[in-house]
């Protein structure tokens, strides 16, 4: 009796130990929304400034997911925040990018650094998603915005043990179809217009 309470107690503080151990390696990555959030706070605040009437955007967008890449671009002229003329789209979406709807993006992106799925009363998978963005140090607008992301079972929950049993499941490598990840990256240049 007492050796087998000996086994559990070393047992739990295994465990114990463990969860210790990747909850201080999680906090990197919980400073790191803060740190983003003040960047583009900075940005917004250079661009309000100095806005721009009247810019061109040019947007170089570049999607990656299994090995598999496509590059589009897209020309807008915008005025007054609202995009006055489509130069020209290869993107086969509407081009409707402006710097203000570029910051509104960077900053949902930035807001759900990962979700459950299928649901959050089950969470058997984690989509993890990163956002990197390079801001114009002069104008403050965001020149580059990448965004990646990661689906992967959550080993620490028990919904993803049990939820293996079920032959419906589909894995976590096909949430939504999204295969294992992939990547997003817009590469932006702006030029005033007069």
């Amino acid at each position: 009796m007492a050796r087998l309470r000996r086994g559990r107690w070393r047992w739990a503080a295994g465990v114990g130990a463990l969860a210790l151990l990747l909850s201080l390696a999680a906090l990197p990555a919980l400073r790191e929304p803060a740190a983003a959030q003040t960047s583009l706070a900075e940005a917004r605040g250079r661009w309000a400034s100095q806005p721009a009437a009247g810019y061109r955007l040019k947007l170089t967008r570049t999607t990656a997911s299994k090995g598999d890449s496509q590059i589009c671009q897209q020309e807008i002229e915008v005025l007054d925040e609202q995009v006055a003329r489509e130069v020209s789209n290869g993107c086969g979406q509407p081009a409707t990018w402006t710097v203000t709807r570029l910051f509104n993006w960077v900053a949902e992106l930035e807001r759900e650094p990962s979700r459950c799925y299928p649901s959050a009363s089950t969470c058997a998978c984690q989509a993890t998603t990163t956002t990197r963005v390079v801001y114009d140090t002069v104008l403050g607008f965001p020149s580059e915005v990448i965004y990646e992301w990661r689906s992967r079972p959550n080993l620490m929950n028990p919904a993803y043990w049990r939820i293996l049993l079920d032959k419906t499941f589909p894995g976590c490598s096909n949430i939504q179809g999204s295969g294992s990840g992939g990547v997003l990256a817009i590469k932006v240049s702006l030029a005033p217009e007069p």
